[in-house]
């Protein structure tokens, strides 16, 4: 059984290598040439007549790795703005775009007619009818680009841009979109494919087909299954940029899941785990083919948000032993790096001299975040520019990864190898977790520390450890440890805790203010925060909408109070795997709902923790003893 053992973990972990290796990104260089980008660009009938006309007109090309595209700019001599901006595809060497951004001579329009222009849009007309007392500026940017934008209350609540050269307003932002590019609606920027139909509605009848009992295909547990998959119909909504929608969509199927995990805790109804040999080959097959598929996905089709981004710069700062609390790039030095194309440095000098792209709010993650892309930025280094950030990719790859193999390895320690496969397999096919990969975010590393926190569920203290880990990631699994206090030999979990905590919160001790850094970089930042992607502070930026910062306080008062009473209750008996992964669950979903900020990649964290709870198999509990008779208070009874 050994052997076989042993044999069966060395496959797995040559498995993963392979997987890790092939999420190496293949598209780290450019297929063309910075000439060759100008070269495509001249051959514009548009853009070659115009630099006929502008002697002494010179081209300037840009990468972006994010898009796979050049951005060719024509300047004029002497100039601080721009004539032609094409848009060439680095991997087929076509031109997807040209723009007549400016013409030589006075502006065709004037700032009155922008602002006219700009009024005439509905969506601006019927944002501005909620408002008195609006106003607005009209700017001229250098790109020949109106910029108009409108104030109410003190806020700027409308933006237009319209290109002067066509007079055609095509950006037009209203309410949280003027501040929030989450709001936007940009599946291109937030998950790519994996938004898309083809992708997406497969992915979730996949996920259900392979984890409903196909002998009760009608049951409690497919409704469960449906629940986890309801996040769609909030994310539908996301893309077409509507947060009033998407937004309040997302507390239903929280609110039902912290129910259902609540009750699953509280009530042990016995239960099995059983699949067919046919039904564990296909899963198996199919966790092996989803992961290729999300990493050649990653690999071909995805970009870095700033979550990845923040990741690999605050390792590189480690690296070179500085805190990364309140040192992330900032734009405080001179532009350098050249230009994105709507006129944005692509980086700053910062004060070693070192031109990076900046992110100042990169730092209000958790020491573990950091720490766990220094693997990958030793091995694939840093430009030190948003670039196509290689580490980024493998870092986000490997979190993936060791999330289906903690999944495994918590099935196998929790009830058998058929349920560390149906676990595994549940991520690989979940739609959220591909989301969040292709966004080359940090969070699966929660998943996955919540996964292996599980799969050393029996070791108290290793437990506590990666308890630590986790919730020195993104601070919402916090919110278990009350929970584990609960539990038998409380105080070597809380010795595995408080080791592992201060290992990983001894980086603050590079920096003389680190541990008030840290603080006022994290928490302190992350409670202050008014977003749109939380019903509490949604009504911030719609005046017809609700004020709920009252009912916020209540609900995070009771919500509190309930993770509080975990450590107390329920004591009539001893918790089983599945009652702890379920109050875990609940837990964390409770301070989701509590927080001022939400996003789909927020899934990660407590999917792990779900899936065990719904499917590790329970035993009958434990019959309370006998009471033993009392004692007799008569008088002696007759002996024979």
């Amino acid at each position: 059984m050994a052997t076989s053992s042993g044999r069966f973990s060395s496959v797995a972990a040559a498995a993963a290598a392979a997987l890790l290796i092939a999420a190496v990104p293949a598209q780290a260089a450019a297929h063309l040439s910075r000439s060759q980008a100008i070269t495509v660009a001249k051959a514009q009938p548009r853009a070659a007549s115009l630099e006929a006309r502008n002697p002494g007109a010179h081209w300037e090309a840009q990468y972006d790795p994010r898009s796979h595209s050049w951005t060719v700019l024509l300047e004029p001599r002497g100039a601080h703005n721009v004539l032609a901006a094409v848009t060439v595809n680095d991997r087929n060497a076509r031109v997807t775009h040209v723009r007549i951004v400016s013409r030589v001579g006075s502006p065709r329009l004037n700032s009155a007619q922008a602002a006219a222009i700009a009024f005439r849009q509905p969506r601006v007309k019927a944002w501005l009818a909620q408002y008195r007392n609006v106003s607005h500026t009209s700017t001229l940017g250098d790109h020949r680009v109106w910029t108009v934008d409108y104030y109410a209350q003190g806020e700027q609540v409308a933006e237009v841009h319209i290109a002067d050269y066509s007079e055609d307003p095509y950006e037009v932002w209203t309410g949280p979109q003027v501040a929030w590019q989450l709001a936007r609606g940009q599946p291109s920027a937030y998950g790519r494919k994996a938004n898309a139909a083809y992708v997406l509605w497969p992915l979730c009848a996949l996920f259900l087909a392979g984890l409903i009992d196909w002998r009760r295909p009608v049951s409690i547990r497919t409704l469960d299954l449906v629940v986890v998959l309801s996040f769609v119909g909030s994310l539908w909504e996301f893309n077409k940029g509507d947060v009033f929608w998407s937004t309040p969509l997302i507390y239903p199927p929280m609110l039902y899941l912290t129910a259902r995990m609540a009750w699953i805790g509280w009530r042990r109804t016995p239960r099995t785990f059983a699949i067919s040999d046919r039904h564990l080959l296909l899963l198996i097959a199919l966790v092996f083919a989803l992961m290729g598929f999300r990493l050649g996905l990653n690999n071909q089709d995805s970009n870095v948000i700033d979550v990845g981004y923040a990741g690999v710069a605050g390792a590189s700062r480690l690296m070179d032993g500085v805190l990364p609390y309140g040192h992330m790039p900032n734009r405080d030095g001179k532009p350098c790096g050249g230009r994105y194309f709507n006129g944005d440095p692509v980086g700053y000098r910062q004060t070693d001299g070192r031109c990076e792209s900046p992110i100042e709010s990169g730092d209000t993650y958790g020491p573990t975040v950091y720490l766990a892309y220094v693997p990958a930025v030793a091995a694939f280094g840093w430009s030190g520019k948003w670039d196509h950030l290689p580490a980024a990719h493998v870092a986000a790859s490997a979190f993936d990864i060791l999330a289906v193999v903690g999944l495994f390895a918590a099935g196998w320690r929790l009830g058998s190898r058929r349920l560390g496969v149906a676990l595994a397999f549940a991520w690989a096919a979940n739609p959220f977790t591909l989301y969040s990969l292709n966004m080359n975010s940090n969070d699966a590393l929660v998943g996955a520390l919540l996964a292996w926190t599980f799969a050393l569920l029996a070791i108290p203290a290793a437990r506590g450890a990666m308890l630590a880990a986790a919730a020195l990631t993104k601070f919402a699994p916090l919110a278990i440890v009350p929970l584990f206090a609960s539990l038998r030999n409380r105080l070597v979990t809380f010795a595995g805790f408080v080791v592992a905590a201060l290992l990983l919160l001894s980086m603050l001790a590079l920096d003389s203010g680190g541990i008030s850094l840290f603080w006022h970089r994290t928490i302190d930042y992350q409670l202050g925060r008014v977003t749109p992607m939380a019903i509490w502070t949604l009504g911030t930026y719609h005046p017809g909408w609700y004020d709920l910062r009252w009912p916020q306080h209540v609900f995070q008062i009771v919500a509190g109070l309930g993770i509080v009473a975990l450590a107390l209750f329920p004591r009539r008996r001893r918790k089983d795997a599945a009652a702890v992964a379920a109050f875990a669950a609940a837990a964390v979903l409770a301070a989701q709902m509590a927080a001022s900020y939400w996003f789909y990649p927020y899934i990660c964290w407590w999917l792990p923790v779900v899936m065990i709870a719904l499917l590790v198999p329970r035993a009958a509990p434990e019959p309370a003893p006998a009471p033993e008779p009392p004692a007799w208070q008569g008088p002696p009874l007759p002996t024979a």
